[in-house]
């Protein structure tokens, strides 16, 4: 796949079926799409299947969203990844809020006040704020989570992220699940749409609902033996899975729609397609190739139009092409050995 993800034109057979699938599945549950962006549409309608929304943002989705409305939206994704009911409410920490999420939310460890026992709950909610109360989710949920010991520097306006949220800004950019907004920005301070947290929330069950194992970002030392275990253990699961181009699993795959997948399950954040995935991590040699890099092939000799994880042996694990499956290949065989372009180190 050789189209940028995410502001990607696709073909519009694709988008067409898409749209109107998701569009009549609202219509039938008397939600209404009416001012979503054309983008969250989609995004919309998956996170009602997953029952993560509420009644509140269903509405001026282009709106940014307040700290109360994404802390019913974080109630929400909290239940669906615990499979907990909630605690009781308990007494009421706020003066200037009743709402019984908030409270909740509050004694789960999710959301805190701004001083003087208020909550703000009216306040539009910023960037850094919902990446925040989207980790301690996770972390209420899936108290197994580790938090990553060591963060690196990804973004020019890191220094602006409130010393309270820089880990966990990091740390959900760092799995894939809040990015930057162009130029290697964060904008921490700028405020969230509604569709925009939606999508978020979306993101984050997809995520984590028992797929994500946690690890030290910093992939150094005894790191890269857990997370090579980790992938052997993950790509078997996906053997024998038939390509779609476009795909991101779970039950199909295009050729770097399965690397991005399974990386993004180990916590390794990559780009979407082949040819910027050939941009990540390190180079390797062929003949230094080793368990979990990643090898490139470009049947013009220039261009790089395929992505597979190399497995020893000579052996690589892909998704060849429409009318095959998820199957391990040989590096020597006549095409592959022809078209082979690179190989890149992203698990060190």
């Amino acid at each position: 796949m050789a189209i940028k993800y995410g502001k990607q034109l696709v073909f519009s057979a694709i988008v067409s079926v898409s749209l109107i699938t998701g569009v009549s599945s609202f219509a039938q549950q008397n939600i209404n799409l009416a001012g979503a962006s054309d983008w969250a549409k989609t995004e919309i309608v998956k996170a009602n299947e997953y029952n993560l929304l509420t009644s509140k943002i269903t509405g001026n989705y282009t709106g940014n969203i307040t700290r109360e409305e994404f802390c019913e939206l974080a109630l929400k994704l909290y239940r669906s990844l615990s499979g907990n009911d909630f605690p009781e409410a308990g007494s009421n920490p706020f003066t200037d809020t009743q709402n019984e999420s908030v409270i909740i939310a509050n004694k789960l460890g999710i959301v805190y006040g701004v001083g003087n026992k208020k909550f703000a709950p009216n306040n539009k909610a910023t960037r850094e704020e919902i990446a925040v109360m989207l980790y301690r989710t996770l972390k209420a949920a899936k108290p197994e989570t580790v938090l990553p010991g060591t963060v690196e520097n990804m973004f020019y306006d890191q220094n602006q992220i409130s010393g309270w949220a820089v880990k966990e800004v990091l740390y959900l950019s760092g799995t894939g699940i809040i990015n930057g907004v162009g130029n290697n920005l964060f904008i921490p301070k700028k405020y969230t749409s509604r569709e925009e947290a939606i999508a978020l929330v979306k993101r984050m069950y997809e995520k984590f609902d028992g797929q994500y194992i946690a690890h030290d970002l910093s992939f150094r030392g005894d790191s890269r033996s857990y997370l090579i275990e980790q992938l052997k253990s993950l790509i078997p699961r996906e053997m024998g899975k038939p390509y779609q181009w476009g795909a991101t699993g779970p039950n199909s795959y295009d050729c770097s729609g399965l690397v991005y997948t399974l990386y993004g399950k180990i916590g390794i954040s990559l780009p979407r397609v082949s040819r910027d995935q050939a941009k990540a991590g390190i180079y390797v040699p062929k003949d230094s190739l080793q368990y979990g890099d990643l090898v490139f092939f470009a049947a013009d000799g220039k261009t790089v139009n395929h992505v597979g994880i190399y497995v020893g042996n000579g052996e690589f694990v892909h998704a060849p092409s429409t009318g095959d499956v998820v199957k391990i290949s040989s590096l020597n065989s006549p095409y592959y050995s022809r078209t082979y372009y690179t190989a890149r180190r992203v698990i060190r």
